[in-house]
């Protein structure tokens, strides 16, 4: 059976969720039309296995840094380390001539012993400790700084070095529309000019740059933030300290789904099943995000943005071209000559994995709905959010019977809440114990963030193929 003779149908089988066909590099098209290829890796690898290539990283690296270049402005990306744990994308970005963005000790020691350039790693770690901020600081690492007990401490242990800590300030509360972005992230922003007054005084820390972490994929907001920064800078410059910089953080926008008008419907079937509307297709009715209240739907969807128009290169495109006062904001940030950095992990994973898996079981739970039973867990493909929006696809060569009802793919803990996908997919076919299933674009945070280890196995392997010819290079246990 191809591949595409796997896909979904127009109309979902009752009580199923509305399909989501997953957005497929080339890559991934040809390999998921060799269904031996995958059998092979995992009868050798153990199942699930996490499949990266390079050539999609090094494609998401120019797409992004074109938006920049193409505008005249300087600057650059760090690559966000924690999005996913393989030494190789940290190899890729020294390769690519990009910078890394570390969040922990760990993380900083082994970009280091990778041949990261020290004036390349941005430090951003939560709740920075001594040891940390002393391998930094030694190193010539840059430290982004988020409140006011870290400052202390960065003060203290350069101090006790005899060296000057390099510094970024990271801001919060930025005014939008008239309200306050939240963040728990950050100094408040209405504290910058004592702030700055204080780093600038002392001769253990260099402020070099201003910084600012937002949740929301709101192109608005990161311009906002942008030009509130760049407000500072002005100040600091007439204090006679000008900075290099300013850093908007993460949070690119990326895109998981082939189809808008299923990413829609999906959401408009989701209300419509959590207010009674229509038959739920959820696991134990589980809204996602949404709850009923009398009659009413409240709540939102606690999912990714699946599908979205501005992803990678758009959305840093829609934020450099908003305008203040007529003026775009890479113009603002080039008169002034200062450089813009940006810290994506998901959009420059964008493409470059897949993660696949067999199938070990077939049965039914009490209240009769179907299971599929895979050897992998949930954290193997971890969101953030409460559901991973993008179908699995069955490999296999061989024919299977015609299903005329959906299944809940549950993982193999000991645990009732090891759902993989918490959505009833519509198959078309039912898998036999040994098939393979894959799961589309999983590099970013989706493999590695939330993975652990349990019931005494050792984590998935990692293998780094070629992909055109789909020769494992090295393997990552």
């Amino acid at each position: 059976m191809s591949l595409m003779q796997t896909d979904k149908p127009l109309v979902s089988a009752p009580s199923c969720a509305p399909p989501l066909t997953p957005k497929l590099a080339p890559w991934m098209r040809q390999l998921f039309e060799r269904p031996e290829i995958a059998r092979d890796w995992l009868q050798q690898h153990g199942s699930p296995v996490h499949v990266v290539v390079a050539s999609e990283f090094e494609r998401n690296v120019n797409d992004l840094l074109s938006a920049l270049h193409s505008r005249g402005l300087s600057g650059g990306l760090f690559f966000a380390r924690k999005a996913n744990k393989l030494p190789w994308f940290v190899t890729m970005a020294k390769e690519q001539g990009i910078g890394v963005d570390t969040a922990s000790l760990n993380e900083v020691r082994e970009t280091l012993e990778l041949g990261i350039s020290p004036d390349q790693i941005i430090v951003t770690a939560v709740g920075k400790e001594h040891e940390l901020v002393a391998e930094a600081a030694g190193k010539g690492c840059l430290l982004v700084i988020d409140n006011a007990d870290e400052m202390e401490l960065v003060r203290s242990v350069a101090r006790s070095l005899g060296k000057t800590a390099r510094i970024g300030l990271r801001f919060s509360g930025f005014q939008v529309g008239g309200r306050a972005v939240f963040s728990r992230f950050g100094f408040p922003i209405g504290d910058a000019g004592e702030l700055v007054a204080g780093a600038t005084q002392s001769e253990h820390v260099k402020l070099e740059l201003l910084h600012a972490h937002l949740d929301r994929y709101d192109t608005e907001e990161r311009a906002t933030a942008a030009q509130q920064l760049i407000k500072i800078a002005d100040h600091l410059a007439t204090l006679g300290h000008p900075i290099s910089g300013i850093d908007l953080g993460g949070g690119i926008l990326i895109r998981y789904l082939e189809k808008e008008s299923e990413w829609q419907a999906f959401l408009q079937q989701l209300v419509a099943s959590v207010k009674g509307d229509e038959p739920p297709f959820t696991y134990r009715d589980d809204g996602l995000g949404y709850y009923r209240v009398g009659n009413e739907v409240q709540g939102q969807a606690d999912l990714y943005p699946a599908w979205n128009k501005l992803s990678k290169e758009r959305f840093l495109a829609a934020v450099l071209d908003h305008r203040q006062d007529g003026i775009p904001l890479h113009r603002q940030l080039s008169e002034r000559g200062l450089r813009l950095f940006f810290e994506p992990g998901r959009a420059l994973l964008d493409n470059t994995g897949v993660t696949l898996a067999r199938t070990a079981f077939r049965k039914r739970d009490t209240l009769g709905n179907l299971l599929i039973g895979l050897a992998m867990n949930r954290t193997n493909l971890r969101p953030f959010r409460a559901e991973f929006c993008s179908d699995p696809i069955l490999l296999t060569s061989e024919p299977r019977s015609e299903m005329t009802e959906g299944a809940f793919l549950v993982g193999n803990l000991c645990s009732e809440g090891d759902i993989l996908f918490r959505r009833k997919i519509d198959l078309r076919h039912l898998p036999e114990p040994g098939d393979v299933f894959a799961f589309a674009n999983t590099a970013g945070y989706l493999a590695h963030h939330l993975e652990i280890g349990t019931h005494g196995n050792p984590l998935p392997r990692n293998l780094l193929v070629d992909s055109r010819t789909f020769e494992v290079r090295q393997v990552f246990a």
